[in-house]
């Protein structure tokens, strides 16, 4: 039987109880999250007086079953302390059969101190985060945990200095929530960006969608919750990697890595044959010209991370090949599998050649984010 080594490329984690009054300074205390108790007397954070607290519920749930899930009811003393000790998630990587993880910060809580207009704020919250993450969490085992450093939504000057402290310090990524430029459509404004990443060979991921994709529409929460749990993968990813390529970016900067985190790779074979089609109809009353066809820039300039995707797999060669699929366990979110990523990827895998197993599972996250490979 082959034993394969696993990374997950997309992990996370959720703030500890204490992190804001360890971490974030004084000042800012009296505006930092608050935990309160949910509908269930599980823990939550309220984020601000105008919105409801957000629970632990299905950002914490592990190995208990998928008929166990909620929302609400979940406590710190309850739940998996790996997801936010770091000392705990080395016995439950070990456990679950994970060599390494690249941790994503919580991106509603970016999202709280993104989006207000007060700079300093915003600033402080994600250096406090950061700093919890690298120095403490993280610090656990520097070789198997590396952080994704949250690029702010600052204007182009910050985000470029914060993208060349993130290769600075280590971190295996920067992740954007935002266009760098802060502005609400990709632009030339951003090409400082672009290029900085491309020169520091840093790939730069982004989690599902970005702010200007998101907005919400006039639905029902339960509407709304399902119709993001069931699509949120790749409901807005298409539009934003083909917003990329028509707007040049990868003309321009040829050696850029981004990264479709979570996005999936099933949809992508189709999505790749329509937007050629579409490209060749339309060039010349368009005025869009390219170096190359649309669907040549996917595979060159974008990783896909996936978490169960039988489909994809069994269609890997006609979406990206197997040098740009990257394997996620989303630990500890509600779609993981812990403690039977090995079962996954198994099943996921089967009649796969093991050299291409191996690949997606362990090999192009160890190259990409700088993981140490002796033994893997």
């Amino acid at each position: 039987m082959v034993v394969y080594s696993i990374i997950s490329a997309d992990s996370h984690v959720i703030e500890p109880p204490d992190l804001w009054e360890k971490w974030l300074p004084k000042k800012h205390q009296d505006r930092a999250p608050k935990l309160v108790k949910d509908e269930k007397g599980g823990d939550a954070w309220l984020f601000s007086k105008d919105r409801p607290p957000e629970p632990l519920g299905l950002v914490t749930v592990t190995g208990y079953g998928y008929d166990k899930f909620s929302w609400t009811g979940a406590r710190y003393d309850e739940i998996e302390q790996g997801c936010f000790v770091g000392q705990e998630r080395l016995k439950q990587l070990d456990f679950d059969g994970v060599q390494a993880e690249v941790i994503y910060p919580p991106q509603r809580t970016m999202g709280y101190f993104m989006t207000g207009t007060d700079p300093d704020f915003q600033a402080a919250g994600l250096e406090a985060y950061h700093r919890w993450v690298s120095e403490d969490f993280c610090a656990a085992d520097p070789d198997r945990l590396k952080p994704v450093m949250q690029i702010p939504n600052l204007g182009i000057e910050k985000a470029v200095d914060t993208l060349k402290e993130g290769k600075k310090q280590g971190c295996a990524a920067a992740t954007l929530s935002t266009w760098p430029s802060g502005n609400a459509a990709l632009s030339e404004a951003d090409d400082p960006f672009w290029a900085a990443a491309q020169d520091l060979d840093f790939p730069v991921s982004m989690h599902i969608t970005l702010a200007s994709y998101a907005a919400p529409g006039p639905r029902k929460p339960i509407q709304s919750s399902m119709r993001s749990l069931a699509a949120g993968q790749f409901q807005h990813m298409p539009l934003i990697i083909l917003d990329m390529i028509f707007d040049g970016v990868f003309d321009r900067f040829p050696k850029l890595n981004l990264i479709a985190s979570e996005a999936g790779l099933g949809w992508v074979p189709y999505f790749m044959e329509q937007m050629d089609d579409r490209y060749w109809r339309n060039r010349t009353w368009s005025g869009v010209q390219l170096k190359h066809l649309p669907s040549e820039y996917v595979p060159r300039n974008w990783y896909f991370g996936i978490i169960r995707d039988f489909y994809g797999i069994r269609n890997r060669h006609e979406a990206v090949g197997v040098d740009r699929v990257l394997f996620c366990t989303d630990f500890p979110h509600h779609i993981n599998d812990y403690p039977y990523s090995r079962k996954v990827v198994k099943e996921m895998f089967a009649g796969v050649p093991p050299q291409e197993t191996r690949r997606m599972v362990f090999d192009n996250a160890a190259e990409l984010f700088g993981f140490p490979t002796n033994g893997g």
